[in-house]
């Protein structure tokens, strides 16, 4: 087990060397992998990496503090399921009442994968999951964005 500052120290690596890493992909000449993340252009959506001892998550959050706007909102995305599902080219878990760590309840759908991020071997394959994820996350959201603007 780590103590307090061993793990802030750990976290801080992890998110130091997954930028790093995305300075390698293709098509960003050594430039950082600049994620689309909070600023969608919705409020109260965001596209979030969730990273913890038991597992990963990449995931599309709704978190209106307002339940029936934010529950709203999932409604919509869920009618375009279909279409966020296969530009994502896959099946993601659906939560309308996901409950967050801090006891908060927004609405997601994610991907999740077993891990530990202060587990440091495991890091390429974490790492290889966030940011495949994510870069199929965001062409799903993009894909979907306009009708998800006009609720």
């Amino acid at each position: 087990m780590f103590n307090k500052e061993e793990a802030k120290a750990l976290r801080l690596e992890f998110w130091q060397k997954l930028s790093n890493r995305t300075r390698r992909l293709p098509g960003q000449k050594g430039r950082k992998r600049l994620w689309i993340a909070e600023n969608t252009g919705i409020k109260g959506l965001d596209l979030r990496f969730d990273v913890g001892r038991e597992k990963i998550i990449v995931a599309l959050e709704i978190n209106i503090k307002k339940e029936e706007d934010r529950l709203a909102l999932y409604e919509k995305l869920e009618a375009a399921k279909g279409i966020f599902e296969s530009e994502f080219g896959g099946p993601l878990i659906w939560d309308f009442a996901y409950t967050k760590d801090n006891g908060r309840e927004v609405c997601r759908v994610y991907v999740e994968q077993s891990g530990d991020m202060y587990v440091q071997e495991s890091w390429p394959d974490i790492f290889k999951f966030m940011i495949d994820a994510m870069i199929r996350m965001e062409k799903a959201f993009l894909e979907v964005k306009d009708y998800l603007k006009y609720m």
